[in-house]
């Protein structure tokens, strides 16, 4: 960047106040330095300094009520994001589907980071910083038409080793860090939740027909250990998993078994990831950066249902990211990397399918016949990425970037051109506009042999974004952006519409749309105590049928979003939280009569009416929270007291069919699914 006049002359007085001393010890004589008791400074600095505390954004994402201090969950108090299902379930990006999302730990892509009730994997305190690109981010990333979750673990400290202890009715873990040896430090995290002594195993059968024979739990774990070579390399060992299972016996007389007898059996899912990663950081002179990062994760999934049926998958994978920054020519910084990884897959199944998408109204209507099959597959990616940042003037900064991928599954090759142009307009306020094309690899189930068709294509995208931030003082900030998605070769299940194409492979690229918001923000920085923000957003979001040209509002359409969090830190010891979000309601399809199962004489199948044509009622949520510090033998503590739900808002997440003794074609119960009702908690924290 040029330097401005004044910043020029600000430079050079730095400079020189630290010169005059080093040239004044440099040729004053010993006898003159010790009569006159001139003192010498020595300024040192390590390029390769840990980054071991949290970002002031991050850092405020965790005091977010309700949220049991897991800064990934308050995503969903940020404008575009809603849950994909009720108050659970991964988050939905500004009108994409969650699919459509890419997740990354510390540089390496990872296949998720939220349980299956909704929390993150993530130990709290082991998040550095979090970014949420919602659309048109950069070249860096890939295989992804939604959003970007790119969360970095921080580095660990050099301090004594130290015990952290968390224990609440959520979850409790423990956390283990210090330093080993000069420039080399760990940690280690484990957290398992404690779900399962709210939802306790049984041998006798509820009221509803359900019996648990496996409590729900879910575990993560964190390590890292890193050395510090030098002033100008960083090696950092890594490793993380996550787990979770739970078992449910679904009986004749329960509302899945009338509906679907299918299903009459034991239910038992668990899946798990464990990842390790090695990466090596070189911080150079003129902000050259260098990284090599190489990762090896083992994902696994085994599910059990109805009579037999199953599905288990072993994935095994490897990844190598190199990326480097240097500045070049005159006001210009270029930055380049490669993408590389190769995933074997082993999977087996025996099920009944339902070849069916999101944008289908019917599953049950897409039933077919039991199937089995044992095989492996094998996908490979490469991706080279450029980007150069060209700092034009004082007031305009333009990023332009091309990203190449290839996909040996799908036999695909892309180029991906991205563009952000940033104008300074005045102090504290920048408009910015953004544009760039993106694709994914297909959804699993779409693009398996026998399943799927192995021949479906990759979907894409094309984001628009124009926005405006602006600083109001050191206290206030808001910004306001608009965006626009282009959605197309999205997956449809095949039917009578699709007389040319093969039976056989089930789904075809003939499924289009397109999302459009405004998303406005508020942010009040910390300041006497308080700090948050508000948010309010507007969007729209559909998809098209492209042969039969029929459109309808995609099922997370939310076009109506409210947020607001505050906090107040009364004193040393006490501080208070809330959270309120109200939204209008997602759309469904009606449930408009009945049908015989044709595969069962007396049950019944519900008949569904236009696709995704009715709304939800309008949801709204409080949370509050207080926490407590103070210290027991000598130790520092934290007491958490929060409620979720205060308001006790029955929030419909859905309508089903709930079958009775008596029912007719023409006579039938339709109920409302009801999200999270009140869940106060306690929670407690120590550090040894």
């Amino acid at each position: 960047m040029t330097l401005t006049p004044i910043a020029r002359m600000v430079s050079s007085l730095l400079l020189l106040s630290f010169a005059l001393p080093v040239m004044a010890a440099e040729t004053a004589p010993e006898k003159n330095k010790a009569e006159e008791g001139l003192e010498v400074i020595e300024v040192t600095s390590k390029r390769n300094q840990a980054n071991s505390e949290m970002t002031e954004q991050t850092e405020q994402l965790m005091s977010v009520a309700g949220i049991g201090n897991d800064p990934l969950s308050a995503v969903y108090s940020l404008p575009g994001i809603v849950y994909a299902g009720g108050d659970t379930g991964s988050p939905a990006v500004r009108g994409s589907s969650p699919d459509d999302n890419a997740f990354y730990i510390d540089d390496i892509p990872a296949g998720y980071i939220f349980h299956l009730f909704g929390d993150s994997i993530f130990n709290e305190n082991l998040i550095q910083d979090f970014a949420l690109h919602p659309a048109a981010f950069g070249s860096e990333y890939g295989n992804a038409t939604g959003g970007i979750f790119d969360v970095k673990l921080r580095d660990p400290r050099q301090q004594d080793i130290e015990t952290t202890i968390d224990l609440s009715m959520l979850k409790s873990g423990f956390m283990v860090e210090g330093e080993t040896f000069e420039d080399q430090a760990f940690y280690v995290s484990y957290r398992r939740s404690q779900i399962h002594l709210f939802l306790p195993e049984s041998d006798e059968e509820d009221d509803e027909g359900y019996t648990i024979f496996k409590a729900p739990v879910s575990e993560d774990y964190q390590a890292k250990y890193q050395w510090l070579i030098g002033d100008a390399h960083k090696l950092t060992f890594s490793a993380s998993g996550a787990s979770d299972t739970g078992g449910v016996n679904i009986s004749e007389r329960s509302e899945e078994g009338r509906v679907n007898p299918d299903s009459v059996g034991d239910l038992k899912i668990t899946t798990k990831f464990d990842s390790q990663s090695i990466s090596w950081q070189y911080y150079g002179d003129e902000q050259k950066i260098m990284q090599l990062v190489a990762g090896h994760t083992v994902n696994t999934t085994d599910e059990i249902f109805g009579k037999g049926q199953f599905i288990k998958v072993d994935e095994e994978i490897y990844n190598l990211r190199f990326s480097s920054q240097i500045t070049w020519l005159a006001d210009h910084k270029l930055g380049f990397g490669l993408d590389y990884s190769k995933s074997d897959v082993d999977y087996s199944f025996d099920i009944i399918p339902y070849y069916c998408t999101e944008n289908d109204a019917d599953c049950e209507s897409n039933k077919g016949d039991r199937i089995q099959d044992n095989a492996n597959l094998t996908d490979e990616d490469i991706a080279i990425y450029v980007h150069d940042i060209w700092q034009m003037s004082e007031s305009w900064q333009l990023t332009y970037g091309v990203r190449a991928e290839s996909n040996d599954y799908t036999d695909q090759t892309f180029i991906h051109p991205r563009f952000a142009l940033d104008w300074f307009a005045a102090d504290g306020l920048t408009f910015k506009a953004k544009v760039g094309t993106y694709s994914r690899f297909p959804d699993v189930d779409t693009a398996l042999n026998k399943l799927g068709n192995p021949q479906i294509k990759s979907p894409q995208s094309t984001h628009y974004s124009l926005g405006a931030d602006y600083q109001l003082n050191d206290i206030w900030f808001t910004s306001i952006d608009i965006y626009h998605k282009e959605l197309t070769e999205l997956p449809r299940s095949i039917d009578e519409h699709s007389a040319e194409a093969d039976l056989e492979l089930h789904y075809t690229n003939d499924t289009s749309g397109d999302a459009q918001g405004v998303e406005w923000l508020v942010r009040h920085d910390r300041n006497n105590g308080w700090f948050g923000w508000a948010s309010l957003s507007w969007s729209q979001s559909q998809r098209t049928d492209d042969l039969t040209n029929i459109s309808a509002d995609y099922y997370l359409d939310t076009p109506m979003v409210a947020n607001a969090v505050v906090n107040y830190e009364l004193n040393e010891r006490w501080d208070f939280g809330l959270r309120f979000t109200l939204r209008s309601g997602a759309k469904y399809t009606p449930i408009v009569g009945l049908r015989e199962n044709p595969d069962y004489d007396d049950h019944f199948l519900p008949e569904y009416g236009e696709l995704n044509a009715k709304t939800l009622p309008v949801y709204h949520r409080l949370d509050l929270e207080a926490n407590y510090k103070t210290t027991y033998w000598g130790y520092d503590a934290k007491w958490t007291w929060a409620i979720i739900n205060a308001m006790a808002q029955k929030n419909v997440s859905g309508y089903y069919y709930d079958p009775e003794d008596g029912d007719s074609l023409t006579e039938y119960n339709i109920s409302g699914e009801e999200d999270i009702g009140v869940f106060p908690y306690v929670g407690l924290k120590m550090t040894f």
